[in-house]
């Protein structure tokens, strides 16, 4: 899936996170996600680490929805 905002494009991808399960939360952190950072940080304290078999079955998602809280657009 695309997304834009004021003439930038992003690739976001929809389903599930391979490089989220593998990366855990080092993935959000290149990816500049820095909310995501801290959730994925977060879980994965309370949880002792078991949040990375969990988290990547919604990130994606997740991710999509607050770039489009933060007004990027879906291309069609």
């Amino acid at each position: 899936m695309i997304i834009t905002k004021n003439g930038l494009e992003k690739k976001v991808s929809t389903g599930y996170s391979w490089k989220s399960l593998l990366f855990g939360c080092f993935y959000p952190a290149a990816r500049g996600d820095i909310k995501g950072l801290i959730i994925q940080s977060f879980l994965a304290i309370i949880t002792g680490g078991l949040s990375w078999l969990v988290v990547p079955f919604t990130y994606n998602k997740r991710y999509l929805e607050r770039m489009v809280s933060d007004g990027w657009l879906i291309k069609k």
